[in-house]
């Protein structure tokens, strides 16, 4: 509650306890601030004194420069108008289920100011229901919009089977052809051995990780930095800048280990070299190129474009769901600000269940993924995986996932297409997600014919770069101790969810 509201439901020893403050509305031409509030079914209206002491204090208490205006509504707990609100909650904010859900599977019972919602659902749609956060946004729904205390209980009802399929809507992953170069590589600099053939420069204008390029380098300059924390702090360290040209140019910089020094002594202007790096911003706010290996090499062949992948077109088999968070507006919190990638870049954040912890032999069978667009989170994409074996009873002794669960699931080749169409063009975010579920997705895309070439964030290394108190970096611990709630931790939908909050509040106080 709003410091505005709980000061309202003190004041004069709570006599205006009972009022509850449903919206807040600003009209910018009339320089109008409007506050609706509820009042319960029980009282028969709103006295004009009363009217005028809340006015008053609105007046007095409301900190913005606008004129105020107060109005009243009463909190009807009509049977109609109840099944509508929830019929319109699940439109908004689930589609898959309300798609299943009619008039005639919900139930309520009233007795005075308790309300108890039952909800009819087959097994596969509450399954869906269970797995999200639907019953807790949806109490939350009713208790803002009525003055009630509300129970909800979903009772499985296979009179209410799934009547109908995800549309049959065609999807298409555009090939993209890449232009490399084809170059022979002559002797290793330092780093790990480096294939396949490199990009083009100018065709890459974005971060992106595990990039190759190749080129002649220009301005080699050395350089060193005191290192101001961790163990070597106060002890001069050594890095290299120079461009990389193949017609196109690109700042470089190496930070040089103590065993690459004498190796990096040798560097020269106009030394064609194959490189290894990521591509990130800059501390001039500039695509830069931060290199990990590099190798000598020579130019075989002109660039050439690979041949295309296959497109691929088919049906969808996974919803994709708009998110709605159910707050109200309220103009007494201050909106978070956010900075880099945050502010202005997409993000998937997502989760993997799945069979075991070895990519070549286990299988994934749970997905969960949340969408944030420039700081908000837009859209959601869940589903199990049946993959087509035995769940071993030591993976669902830990994620509670059943063959029973799975059974009428799609399968993994299918949802991956998806998943892949959904993450197009984002940066892809997880727990612990470089060292774990990205080595399930790439081989997942890989079995689809579809190239993992992603950028990559990981927000368990952001927890432990970041000033938070805490015991181990657990994703329940972290979560915790910045105030986030995680219920039903190691399902998909719900990790992701909770790691996309903790990134969003990590970056902010960052």
């Amino acid at each position: 509650m709003d410091e505005f509201s709980i000061k309202l439901a003190t004041t004069q020893n709570g006599k205006f306890s009972y009022l509850k403050l449903l919206q807040v509305a600003y009209d910018e031409k009339q320089n109008l601030c409007e506050l609706t509030f509820l009042y319960p079914e029980s009282v028969a209206q709103i006295d004009e004194q009363t009217r005028a002491e809340v006015q008053k204090f609105a007046s007095e208490n409301l900190k913005i420069h606008a004129a105020v205006k107060v109005k009243f509504k009463k909190s009807f707990l009509d049977e109609r108008l109840l099944k509508n609100q929830i019929i319109g909650f699940f439109k908004q904010n689930y589609k898959s289920i309300s798609s299943q859900l009619s008039e005639k599977q919900i139930e309520v019972f009233k007795e005075n100011d308790n309300i108890k919602i039952v909800l009819h659902m087959c097994k596969e749609v509450q399954q869906m229901f269970d797995n999200t956060f639907a019953k807790k946004q949806l109490l939350g729904e009713l208790e803002d919009n009525f003055i009630a205390n509300f129970d909800i209980q979903v009772v499985q009802d296979e009179t209410f089977k799934i009547s109908s399929k995800i549309p049959d809507v065609p999807i298409k992953v555009q090939p993209k052809r890449v232009v490399r170069y084809q170059v022979e590589p002559i002797k290793k600099l330092f780093g790990k051995d480096i294939s396949p053939n490199p990009e083009l420069i100018k065709n890459n204008s974005a971060p992106k990780s595990d990039v190759i390029l190749f080129g002649k380098i220009s301005n080699v300059q050395k350089k060193t930095f005191t290192a101001k924390s961790g163990k070597r702090k106060g002890e001069e360290k050594t890095y290299y800048t120079f461009n990389l040209n193949d017609g196109s140019q690109i700042e470089c910089v190496y930070f040089c280990t103590k065993s690459n020094e004498k190796k990096c002594e040798a560097l020269a202007d106009g030394m064609p070299f194959l490189c290894l790096g990521n591509l990130k911003m800059g501390l001039t706010d500039k695509l830069t190129y931060y290199i990990s290996a590099m190798t000598y090499a020579q130019l075989k062949t002109q660039p050439q474009e690979e041949e295309p992948e296959q497109e691929i077109e088919r049906a969808g088999v996974v919803p994709i769901e708009d998110y709605f968070e159910h707050k109200q507006e309220n103009i007494f919190v201050k909106e978070p600000v956010y900075k880099e990638p945050v502010s202005s870049r997409n993000i998937v954040v997502y989760d993997l269940e799945t069979t075991g912890l070895d990519p070549e032999t286990c299988d994934i069978i749970e997905i969960g993924a949340i969408k944030i667009e420039k700081g908000r989170i837009t859209k959601k994409f869940a589903t199990f995986v049946n993959p087509g074996k035995h769940i071993p009873d030591e993976a669902s002794a830990i994620n509670h996932i059943t063959d029973d669960m799975v059974a009428g699931s799609p399968k993994i080749e299918d949802v991956i297409v998806d998943f892949y169409k959904f993450c197009e063009g984002c940066i892809i975010s997880g727990y612990n997600n470089n060292n774990f579920d990205n080595n399930f997705l790439k081989k997942a895309y890989q079995k689809a014919g579809l190239k993992f070439n992603v950028e990559s964030l990981d927000v368990m290394l952001l927890a432990r770069g970041g000033r938070i108190k805490t015991t181990n970096f657990k994703l329940t611990t972290v979560a915790a101790a910045l105030g986030i709630e995680l219920s039903n931790a190691h399902r998909a939908y719900n990790d992701a969810f909770a790691t996309a909050k903790v990134l969003l509040k990590l970056n902010e106080i960052s």
